[in-house]
């Protein structure tokens, strides 16, 4: 039985682009949720010193939000409200769930990709999942298909600056530890790692409609970035990573196209919250908003975002009406 709360993701994107409702095909659906971006972190919403060429054109092909909201702004709490439509505390989770949390996201709540699947879509999530680390608590147990990427968030690892009690550091496929202790080398590859699971899931499931929920490891420090994009921005390791986002970005874009799913697709791209700022040049930028991650000030909590479906969504458009990830 689906939940009024829970039904409320799906029921916002066909309100707002009604032709979605009315196709033959139910839309693909594609979340990219960032980790710490800031509001004024990507070149639609501000950036300087470093180039966003696929968010630039994701921007002009599709709608800029530029009031939209998460439910709180830590990790773990507003993730809870994107895949649940509800606000965190309704769900129990709230601010960051450590390594071997008792507590995570609980077998009764209804989750996007379970709606999704009561539709026939393929589901993944390739990221970091941040919803509890037992098995219990897992993507595969909440009606993903797939699932590759971290458990929790990249500084609670033994190498974190000031807490030095974490465990290492997994990384899991499915349900099971692919790599027991992840390092700065395995670090590098998470956004070409993720980026690449995502095509492939893209390429396997053309042929019926598909939930694809990538939650970036990304801009959460310490902050890691492929030799690609290593000293490419001129901005620094933080513009470096962002170019790597972005491509990782137009990666998953081109898939769509070329497989001529970009008129079957709705995509939005946001962050769980705003930047950690206290990281100061290892951070990113609330650009005009007040304050960043950890604070319910608007750099907290009001995130640049995007919405992208072709013929769906119109062209160089602009919301300025209040949004939000459990709307």
């Amino acid at each position: 039985m689906m939940s009024r709360a829970a039904a409320i993701p799906l029921a916002f994107l066909a309100m707002l682009f009604p032709a979605a409702a009315q196709a033959s095909r139910p839309p693909n659906i594609v979340v990219i949720f960032m980790d710490d971006m800031g509001y004024a972190d990507i070149g639609p919403f501000g950036a300087r010193g470093y180039a966003t060429p696929s968010l630039d054109r994701l921007a002009k092909e599709g709608r800029v939000f530029t009031d939209f909201y998460v439910s709180q702004a830590v990790c773990s709490a507003s993730r809870a409200a994107l895949l649940t439509g509800c606000y965190n505390g309704r769900v129990g989770i709230y601010g960051a769930l450590g390594p071997k949390s008792k507590i995570g996201i609980h077998e009764a709540e209804v989750t996007l990709a379970e709606i999704c699947r009561q539709k026939n879509y393929a589901t993944a999530c390739y990221g970091k999942w941040h919803l509890g680390d037992a098995r219990k608590f897992l993507p595969l147990q909440h009606d993903f298909d797939d699932y590759f990427g971290l458990p929790y968030s990249n500084d609670m690892w033994p190498l974190h600056p000031t807490a030095r009690n974490f465990p290492d550091l997994p990384l899991i496929e499915k349900n099971e530890v692919v790599t027991a202790a992840v390092t700065h080398e395995d670090q590098n590859q998470l956004t070409t790692w993720y980026t690449e699971r995502a095509v492939a899931f893209i390429e396997k499931n053309r042929e019926r409609p598909f939930f694809l929920y990538v939650p970036h490891s990304m801009v959460h420090v310490p902050l890691h970035v492929s030799d690609k994009f290593r000293g490419k921005s001129g901005a620094g390791l933080f513009g470096d990573v962002m170019m790597e986002v972005d491509w990782s970005v137009g990666q998953i874009v081109d898939a769509i196209r070329k497989q001529g799913l970009e008129k079957d697709t709705l995509l939005l791209f946001t962050s769980d919250n705003g930047p950690w700022l206290s990281y100061g040049e290892h951070a990113g930028s609330a650009g005009p908003l007040r304050e960043g991650k950890g604070t319910m000030f608007e750099g907290g909590c009001r995130e640049s975002t995007i919405f992208w479906g072709p013929g769906r969504v119109p062209a160089g458009s602009v919301c300025k009406e209040p949004a939000m990830t459990i709307d």
